[in-house]
């Protein structure tokens, strides 16, 4: 599925003292089975951005399009349905969300509102908990007798189940321990390699940026202001830091060692690994 945004703008309150204008004439597009970041300060626009893919929200000007379907202004919610099947969406703390008495109950809550078969969906869900180190009975259990970070992955699984072609997730590990974020990332990672599925990770977290993203769409001001990859972004840590962002760990490190030999590597490394070969090739040339 790919994703076309021909300006479009989105206001909050319109008409009223208290108007908006949450998004500014974007023109951007996502492809079937890249990993988007979409990053920014706080107010750019990014979680309103993100609520127009699946028609929470309809822009306020220009159109929308998911293939064959298009949203624009006047487009009633009745024709969204089959698009609302095909997007996922993981907002921010989604376990604040669960409701049902147990772990079954909640996965297939939005399967059946959506007529899709629960076997299957049922079936995909329980690999997921297997993965995410769940006992075999999980399903059975209740969610609001887990931790935090269990009820969240929880959330996560029951929109994964559903088998959408694009998963959108913002946040999707604030507040969680190292492991669990790392689990949580790395399955979403997977799943875009083995399924084709298109990712939209909007986030704070840079060294996820990093490590996980194929492009990143830079928002300030309700704008989308550059389209790069990862690597460009972070070779230029000055501009990552204007925004307010924090530059990954492993571009400090790099940084360090540059300053520390007098030396500067002829790529930024977005990844330990990578920048493990490229410090071995160094010194072995140093040698």
């Amino acid at each position: 599925m790919t994703v076309n945004f021909n300006k479009v703008s989105y206001v909050y309150q319109k008409g009223t003292p208290f108007e908006h204008r949450a998004l500014r004439d974007i023109v951007t597009e996502f492809e079937q089975g890249k990993y988007y970041a979409i990053i920014g300060q706080t107010g750019s626009g990014k979680s309103t951005l993100i609520q127009h893919f699946n028609g929470l929200l309809k822009p306020s000007q220009g159109t929308m399009s998911i293939n064959d379907i298009k949203i624009t202004p006047k487009t009633k919610d009745k024709y969204l349905m089959p698009l609302r099947k095909r997007v996922g969406v993981v907002f921010q703390f989604p376990e604040a969300q669960l409701f049902e008495d147990t772990v079954e109950r909640e996965i297939l809550f939005g399967p059946n509102n959506f007529n899709m078969p629960l076997s299957e969906v049922k079936e995909r869900a329980f690999r997921l908990l297997l993965e995410f180190g769940f006992s075999r009975d999980v399903l059975q259990q209740s969610p609001f007798q887990m931790s935090g970070g269990q009820m969240r992955k929880i959330a996560i699984t029951s929109i994964l189940a559903m088998n959408p072609d694009i998963v959108i997730l913002d946040e999707p590990t604030a507040g969680l321990d190292p492991k669990s974020q790392k689990q949580i990332m790395q399955m979403i990672k997977n799943l875009q390699m083995r399924h084709n599925k298109t990712i939209i990770l909007v986030t704070h977290e840079m060294n996820d940026v990093a490590r996980y993203s194929d492009e990143v769409k830079i928002m300030r001001d309700g704008q989308i202001v550059e389209s790069c990859s990862p690597r460009k972004l972070f070779s230029n840590s000055n501009y990552v830091e204007s925004l307010n962002l924090d530059v990954p760990n492993i571009v400090k490190l790099q940084r360090d060692i540059e300053a520390k030999h007098q030396i500067k590597f002829n790529k930024v490394s977005l990844t330990e690994d990578e920048f493990v070969e490229m410090y071995k090739e160094w010194a072995q040339n140093e040698r």
